[in-house]
């Protein structure tokens, strides 16, 4: 029989927390959406062969799926210090990975230099390197109150959604999703002028996932200039993990196993 065990829901301070994978082995792997999404962009994770190697973490932010919403909002130092708590609370001595996506790359970064001793490795999955890959959540600061960046978000990924398939899902994540959260968290995404040095000064080992017809002119200059290690998936756009979830996965697998020191 083997070791995987299906995935597992726990409620953690009001976070929605689903895990399973292999217990036996020694490292955990977290994986943080996007603004507005939910942990549906990684529900494939569970069923590839990377939990047959490590544990899976997959959870909500508040305000996202089903973690309900805080009364002030988040910012991407709540967050920070949010996933922290979680590693802590589930995963410590083991081997620590963050796998984040978009907007949730700044959140892996700021909790890898929180953490009191790093993570074993950070993926950042066509995070923000630029403010502008802010193209979103940056533009809640041209607004004074949540329903109005809400409306306007909305409206723009619907006018994408149209033709594009990535957006009519993008567009029922956000459904789900509170105003006051994405205000509030896309107004501090502005508070880091330069998200791809901050992701440079990281002591732990780090690799970037993008696709160049995705990613913006700046942050591809960025990649040119500075000697990340990177890995490209051409041809999966923003959402790798949705458009080709055996691809992304064996990536995953593979830089875990090559780059994580093992026990």
């Amino acid at each position: 029989m083997s070791d995987r065990i299906l995935p597992k829901l726990q409620v953690h301070k009001d976070i929605a927390v689903w895990s399973g994978g292999s217990p036996l082995e020694d490292t955990d792997v977290w994986f943080l959406h996007g603004f507005g999404e939910s942990h549906l962009c990684f529900r494939d994770a569970f069923a590839r062969p990377l939990a047959e190697r490590m544990r899976i973490f997959l959870f909500d932010w508040p305000g996202c799926g089903a973690s309900p919403p805080r009364q002030t909002g988040l910012t991407i130092e709540d967050a920070a210090q949010l996933c922290r708590d979680l590693i802590e609370s589930f995963s410590l001595p083991r081997r620590i990975v963050l796998v984040a996506h978009s907007v949730g790359g700044i959140i892996a970064t700021r909790m890898a230099l929180l953490r009191d001793h790093s993570p074993d490795l950070v993926i950042s999955v066509e995070g923000n390197l630029t403010l502008a890959d802010a193209y979103f959540s940056g533009q809640a600061a041209n607004f004074d109150e949540p329903e109005s960046f809400y409306t306007w978000l909305r409206s723009k990924i619907l006018e994408k959604a149209a033709d594009d398939e990535d957006f009519r899902r993008y567009a029922c994540s956000i459904q789900f999703a509170d105003p006051r959260t994405l205000w509030t968290l896309g107004r501090s995404v502005l508070n880091y002028p330069s998200p791809g040095l901050d992701f440079l000064s990281l002591t732990c080992p780090s690799i970037y996932y993008w696709d160049p017809a995705s990613t913006t002119d700046d942050a591809k200059q960025f990649l040119g200039g500075n000697g990340i290690r990177q890995r490209k998936l051409e041809g999966l756009g923003h959402w790798p993990m949705i458009t080709s979830p055996s691809q992304f996965y064996a990536a995953v697998e593979q830089d875990v196993l090559s780059i994580v020191p093992r026990g």
